[in-house]
């Protein structure tokens, strides 16, 4: 093989890898790129009467179902930990997060969010029944 070929051969090979860095892959800067959404379910009133004083902060839900919707389209779920958290990861986009409050009186918290390569921290909140 001649020098001048090998050059060429080289050029043409760093030309197709150079394109395919500067637009992110064979698919296009946005396209697989995911990111996570973390956060935590409560429960609240978590005491049946509130008094000045008193402290009675919302309680985790443990066991609660976590879904991501795009429309009616359920993109990922999952359940939370014994501490009420709960960690997905999505494609970029937008979601309704949505949980649903386990036992016997049954809610739902929903929140909207923009899922990028930033990480998001959600806290939703359904309601216990209690009054």
């Amino acid at each position: 093989m001649l020098v001048s070929e090998v050059k060429r051969s080289v050029l043409v090979l760093l030309a197709a890898v150079l394109s395919l860095c500067a637009c992110g892959g064979p698919g296009g800067p946005d396209k697989g790129r995911t990111g996570v959404v973390t956060g935590l379910v409560l429960s609240a009133p978590a005491c049946p009467v509130e008094r000045v004083g008193q402290e009675c902060p919302p309680r985790p839900v443990p066991g609660a179902a976590v879904v991501a919707l795009d429309g009616e389209a359920v993109r990922g779920s999952t359940l939370t930990d014994g501490t009420g958290a709960f960690h997905l990861t999505l494609p970029d986009g937008r979601y309704v997060i949505k949980a649903s409050n386990v036992g016997g009186y049954v809610s739902t918290a929903t929140e909207p969010v923009v899922i990028s390569k930033t990480p998001v921290h959600i806290t939703l909140v359904v309601d216990s029944g209690i009054r």
